[in-house]
């Protein structure tokens, strides 16, 4: 028994294992060029202070196991790649899990070759998960096909604040899951929560905001979604591949920009704090509705723009109030001013605030 208690307790510790690295002030000397893992067990990234990688290679973080990264103080990882080199990765592994801390990617390159990819993130075996912080890419280049967070199988965005920005090149690709067929009918895109901001433009062939080509995308839950591209691919253009995509439940709240302005796609109540991207242009069209639930509020900062009734859907929401620059509309009485924090809401949706310098 004692052998057997042994055995099992070795499986356990086993399976577990796992290698961690600590970005800080001590560490940064050791990984500023760049991550390297060539191991088998996970890694597992902890960012304790603010850090920056900007190697002169063509990926920011490269491992060979699945990898898993997190901050429990909140902290700012920054993977910076510039490199002429035909393949282009902020962070690449066989599957990569995001949990919280802030994780800004931004990828350049200038390849002309024709056949070359670049991706902010890149699950080339496996799948994506992010479940909370917030994770932002920029993925622009002259010729690559730009993909903002790619997976082999499958992307599954729980919660946190996801933007992806992909420019030019080629191919535009803001979430693209799933480009392997299996019979594992949940491979593609699944969006269940979180604030989801997806802009994809300028590329000569292609614009794709949300795509899975041999699985499926489903948008659901809390779920708050703004997607953009603007039609300037001479082959093909859009917001969501309609054929494959299904938002469904009531409270997914999906704003679509087809070079125009941001249509509400599906009727839906809006059950999570949100705010409208600053420049923008959000209509409500006639016969559809978006309410807000109790407790819940929609802000709408200085510079965006709101479109309901008098000719458009309806808008349903228990009152509203102006702050500084913002209007927030309510799904409960009575507003208390002083219980909406809308200067932190802003702070939060840096990465909305950056799309709009883009745009």
């Amino acid at each position: 028994m004692r052998a057997l208690a042994f055995l099992c307790s070795f499986l356990i510790t086993s399976t577990v294992s796992a290698k961690e690295y600590v970005l800080n002030g001590a560490s940064i000397e050791q990984f500023k060029n760049g991550i390297r893992y060539d191991g088998e067990d996970e890694l597992i990234i902890e960012i304790e202070d603010d850090i920056t990688i900007a190697g002169g290679g063509n990926a920011g973080i490269e491992s060979a196991a699945p990898v898993t990264i997190r901050s429990s103080a909140g902290r700012t990882l920054t993977i910076v790649v510039d490199s002429d080199e035909e393949f282009l990765y902020g962070i690449k592994a066989p599957s990569i899990t995001i949990e919280s801390g802030n994780i800004d990617i931004t990828v350049h390159g200038k390849n002309s070759s024709g056949g070359s990819n670049a991706y902010g993130i890149c699950a080339e075996s496996g799948n994506v998960t992010i479940s909370g912080g917030s994770v932002s890419t920029t993925v622009e280049t002259a010729a690559h096909k730009n993909k903002g967070i790619y997976a082999l199988r499958f992307i599954n965005i729980a919660g946190g604040l996801v933007n992806a920005y992909q420019r030019g090149g080629s191919n535009t690709f803001g979430l693209d899951g799933g480009e392997v067929e299996t019979e594992n009918a949940d491979d593609g895109v699944i969006i269940s929560g979180g604030q989801v901001v997806v802009n994809s433009s300028g590329a000569a062939a292609r614009n794709y905001g949300i795509d899975s080509k041999f699985g499926t995308v489903k948008i659901s839950g809390d779920a708050v979604v703004f997607i953009r591209e603007d039609e300037s691919g001479r082959a093909d253009n859009f917001a969501y591949n309609e054929n494959v995509t299904t938002i469904s439940g009531g409270n997914a709240v999906v704003f679509a920009s087809v070079g125009g302005n941001y249509i509400l796609r599906e009727d839906a109540v809006l059950t999570q704090n949100a705010t409208l991207l600053p420049g923008g242009t959000f209509e409500i069209p006639a016969g559809r509705t978006l309410g807000v639930s109790g407790g819940a509020y929609l802000a709408q900062p200085e510079g965006a723009t709101l479109l309901f009734d008098e000719g458009y859907g309806a808008f349903g929401y228990a009152g509203s109030i102006p702050e500084s620059g913002t209007v927030i509309y309510a799904g409960e009485e009575p507003i208390q001013q002083a219980s909406v924090p809308v200067a932190g809401l802003l702070a939060g949706l840096g990465a909305a605030v950056l799309l709009r310098r883009r745009q």
